[in-house]
């Protein structure tokens, strides 16, 4: 079924960018490292849009806008590599930002056998290959499939909100795992409620 937005073009068009940015910012995200090593030379960037797709098959997903200069390099790479940067990686992702031939200078990483590039102090590691390119407006969607997962040194991820790294902080909040659905799917509830339906998905 396709559902048509009532929505009328001027009144979608006439949203300030500004405006606009700042409600984005509002909702904190991670950022990753997506990496690869293309024809010899290290090629990556920072990127705060990454997100889980799907279990079965095994997806994960980014954007990019398509101003920039560095993903025609990394789409030639036979595989990506995507690590979850951890929370003392802020200056890690002002690094990536930076002059490519830079941007890996200092840093602790492996190169797969295929080229995707994983940095050892990461929360968590993907070894990907493109499935698709969706294009968005200034955006092109990215979507990967996921080949291989790892973990690396860090343990807690760094977070991007209103423009800004912050950390996770847990204090205050209910250390209970969550019960119930998200994104429409069952929870993974793991070891702490071995009742649960077997069969049921992880959440994306």
């Amino acid at each position: 079924m396709t559902v048509q937005s009532t929505t009328p073009t001027a009144t979608r068009s006439s949203l300030d960018q500004r405006t606009l940015r700042d409600a984005f910012g509002a909702f904190p995200s991670g950022v990753v490292a997506v990496a690869a090593s293309v024809k010899g030379q290290l090629t990556g960037i920072a990127a705060s849009s990454f997100t889980s797709v799907s279990i079965e098959p095994p997806l994960v997903s980014f954007s990019i806008a398509t101003s920039s200069s560095t993903w025609p390099l990394l789409r030639e790479a036979g595989s990506l590599g995507i690590s979850v940067l951890a929370d003392h990686h802020d200056v890690v992702c002002r690094q990536l930002a930076g002059p490519r031939e830079e941007r890996f200078a200092g840093l602790p990483f492996k190169v797969t056998g295929n080229g995707a590039v994983l940095l050892d102090e990461a929360v968590a590691t993907y070894d990907c290959s493109v499935r698709e390119e969706i294009g968005a407006g200034d955006h092109v969607i990215v979507l990967l499939e996921v080949h291989e997962v790892g973990g690396g040194d860090g343990e807690h991820p760094l977070v991007f909100h209103r423009s800004a790294f912050a950390k996770l902080h847990r204090d205050d909040l209910d250390p209970a795992r969550l019960d119930g659905r998200i994104n429409g799917a069952e929870v993974d509830r793991g070891e702490e409620h071995p009742g649960a339906d077997a069969d049921a998905e992880d959440a994306a």
